[in-house]
């Protein structure tokens, strides 16, 4: 586990297995920040942690990076690279300047409790997840009505690709793309 701190939070760095292990803390804050979906079946938490322990933690490099005030756990982001060329027509074009090829670092998920929210922990837990990537480009997918999301995601250097449905039973988001090798953030 790789730590970073300043004084008031606390950035970890976790693999598959000890995010695992953390079932305890992220389910809430998932379930916290997504009050208002758990209605719908996609947005549901036990649903929500099968993907991330069958699919999500089992992908080739999966990060996990979670931010801590002392011994609460209040946000979270995680990712991981993939090889599938399938990305790259929706970035190339947002991006022309890339070439292409190679693995796209995948965004999948992030959240910060609304307690913790608008004193940037979710910048310092998406810089932390994106730092010394190694990969071109990187893609998330948004709900297109998250509002505030799409603005964090704009300041941070995300650019919109498109839209994307990543699996038959859930909702179809909006895709964006961040190029890695123009990134001014840490």
């Amino acid at each position: 586990m790789d730590v970073r701190a300043d004084d008031r939070l606390t950035l970890r760095h976790s693999g598959p297995d000890e995010a695992l292990q953390m079932r305890e803390q992220l389910v809430p804050i998932y379930a916290e920040t997504h009050v208002h979906l758990l209605d719908q079946p996609w947005y549901s938490p036990d649903d929500w942690w099968s993907r991330l322990a069958e699919i999500y933690s089992k992908t080739r490099d999966f990060d996990l990076v979670t931010a801590w005030t002392g011994d609460h756990c209040v946000g979270y982001a995680f990712g991981s690279p993939r090889d599938d060329e399938d990305l790259w027509p929706q970035i190339h074009a947002v991006f022309p300047d890339l070439m292409p090829t190679g693995p796209v670092y995948i965004f999948r998920e992030f959240a910060v409790t609304p307690a913790h929210q608008r004193r940037g922990h979710g910048a310092a837990i998406h810089d932390e997840l994106m730092r010394d990537r190694p990969e071109q480009a990187a893609h998330l997918l948004v709900r297109d009505d998250n509002t505030p999301a799409l603005a964090a995601y704009r300041r941070w250097g995300w650019v919109t690709a498109g839209s994307k449905r990543p699996f038959p039973d859930s909702p179809t988001f909006a895709a964006m793309a961040l190029n890695l090798r123009i990134r001014s953030r840490p």
